[in-house]
Order: C-alpha cells, then structure tokens, then sequence
C-alpha cells in the first residue's frame, strides 16, 4: 500500500527561482526521452542504455544520475501512453514541472527554526524546508513507513515536496458478506445492508450561491467525514459503479446551474477514498457498471425507465417498492453474487 502526502516548501524568491531553473532543464530532459522513445517505437523495458544517457548528458547541464532518473520517467510515461487504444495514442508530451527523485538525492537533516530540511544533492545543492503535517503523523501512526522516493513539484508559483509512505498491505478476506454500495448526488453513498451515509448532502450543495474555491473544501471535508461512518467489518466485497466516464460528452447538455452543482459531487474522491478503505481493511472492491442499476427490478427481473421516479423506485411489472439508491445497492450486490459486470449479461 503507498499513501502520498504533499507539503509545500516555503522558499523565498531566489532560492524559487533556482529550483524552477532545475525543474525545467529536467522537463527538458524528460521530453527528450518521450521523443527518441516514440520515434524509435521503444515501450518496453524499465531503464534505458548508456547510449541514451551519454546522448542526453551532452545536451542538458544534468548528472549522468539525474539523466537515468528522466530517463526512466520518460519510459513510464510512453509505455502508459502506448497502452492507449489507436485512436487516443499519440506521442505525449511533459508539461508538467516535476522531478521524482530516489534517495541518492535526497536526505533529511537535523531540526532547525522549527523547519525539518531536505538537502538534495547531485551535482547541485538544495536545502528546502517543510514541516510535518496532520497528513504525515496520520499515516506514521497507522504503522506505514517513508518510502525511499519524493517528487518535487511546481505549481502556481510555488514548491511542493510529496513524500510516499509504504506499508504491507493485508490478505483479502474469505469470509464475510458481499454489499453494493450507490454512490449518489441527493445521498452520498447508500447501501445495500441500509446504511446511509451523507444524507440529503444534494441539498447542502443547493445551498451554495455560486461555485467558490471554499465550497469543494468544505464539501470535500464533509464526504470524507461521512465515508468514515461506512460500518464495513462485516464485508468481504463491496460493490460499487465504475463511475470513470459519468461526465463523458456531457457538456453543454445541462444548464449551468446543474453544472455548478454536478461539479461538487466529488465521486472519483470518494471512490479513491474508497479503494483505499479497501485496501486497508482486506476487502475485494469490485467497479461494474452502472447501467440500468436504478431501473432494475431484482424481484422480478425487469427494468423500465417509468420505474424510476425521481427518488422512488416502483416497478411497473410487479409493483415492488424501493427508494431508487437502494434498489441501485441491491442490484451491485446481485451483480457482485453473480460475479458479472454488468445487468445485460443477467438472464431474465
């Protein structure tokens, strides 16, 4: 299991300016990789040859070190990319100003001016300072232990310094039951063994006047307040929806008032939070899809759209009633006990 926390470095202006001067010649270096790969049509393997290396250090002020660090990243990048599908594939390009470093470059000094400092080395030097958040201290007393890796970030104008934390990852659990879990817009997540968590948060996000930076924080605070309520001891699977591509060719179908409200519902968050909760706690999570969950009638195996009204669920065949999150829960689970991902392949 790895968990990231970020921490932004205060730096002052020079000092910025000397890292993002670093940064940059690495961005530079990392695209030089991504072109020769691609042209050469290499994406496989996980270092690159001196070759490469004695090429790239006669065109960027770097150590032969740092070349193979860029040089690896390079290679991650163009095999993520090539995995694509024909149509999506293209030669990507590094836009981003970050730098993942192991720890040959770096090291955590002695305390000083209630900093903690990082000095990092190769053919450079640089001391940046950080001090150690809530983010920190949590995942140290949870037993996960600082990775050997960080990664320097530059964004708006500022430093940030992500440290990884490492930690064996428990067996999956052979007893307990399977759940499905609807995430949704008017309740957060409902599920199948009636839990509600999150309830009625769609009218909170109502209550918003306009889309502000303060109302995501506060919404995110509150989903993940909510998800810890979740009582999954008895779980071995949790079902959820494969919500990747909800959004997908939806814009400029909803008005922007809808918009503004769609934008708080913070679900790849909240499943992220989700996979981890898993992983911690041994439990499978299964995504399937969300086709036809809250129009299915699992008494009677069939689904009609007139089904769904609004927040109710009423069958039209047999008359079953349900609220439409919790016929959406109980149909994951039938679809995790009959291990397919999705309704169409269920005989009716």
């Amino acid at each position: 299991m790895i968990r990231s926390v970020k921490i932004a470095s205060p730096l002052n202006q020079g000092k910025l300016k000397q890292v993002h001067r670093f940064l940059e010649t690495y961005q530079n270096c990392v695209n030089y990789f991504i072109a020769r790969l691609w042209s050469e049509q290499r994406f496989n393997g996980k270092y690159l040859e001196a070759s490469y290396i004695q090429a790239a250090g006669q065109r960027f002020d770097l150590t032969a070190r740092l070349i193979q660090c860029a040089g690896k990243q390079a290679l991650a990048i163009v095999k993520s990319q090539h995995k694509k599908s024909k149509r999506q594939r293209r030669m990507p390009r590094f836009r981003r100003f970050v730098a993942n470093l192991d720890s040959r470059f770096w090291k955590i000094t002695n305390r000083c001016n209630s900093f903690e400092w990082i000095r990092l080395q190769s053919g450079f030097t640089f001391y940046l300072p950080f001090k150690k958040t809530r983010g920190w201290n949590y995942w140290a007393n949870k037993g996960f232990s600082l990775s050997k890796s960080i990664r320097l970030i530059f964004e708006r104008d500022k430093l940030f310094i992500e440290f990884f934390f490492e930690k064996e990852a428990p067996e999956l659990k052979i007893t307990g039951d399977i759940e499905g879990l609807d995430l949704g817009y008017v309740n957060l997540a409902v599920c199948s063994d009636g839990q509600v968590v999150g309830e009625r948060i769609g009218d909170h996000i109502k209550g918003f006047d306009k889309r502000e930076k303060h109302t995501h924080q506060q919404i995110t605070q509150q989903v993940f307040h909510e998800l810890k309520k979740l009582d999954l001891s008895k779980a071995k699977t949790l079902v959820i929806e494969n919500l990747k591509k909800v959004k997908y060719k939806t814009r400029g179908m909803f008005p922007r008032e809808h918009n503004r409200r769609l934008s708080h519902w913070l679900y790849a968050r909240a499943i992220k939070w989700l996979e981890q909760r898993c992983e911690e706690e041994g439990i499978q999570l299964l995504k399937v899809s969300p086709w036809k969950t809250s129009q299915f009638c699992r008494f009677c195996g069939n689904w009609d759209r007139r089904s769904r009204r609004g927040e109710e669920f009423v069958c039209m065949h047999c008359g079953h009633r349900d609220s439409a999150e919790h016929n959406a829960a109980e149909n994951l689970k039938l679809l995790g006990l009959a291990g397919v991902y999705s309704l169409r392949s269920l005989k009716t």
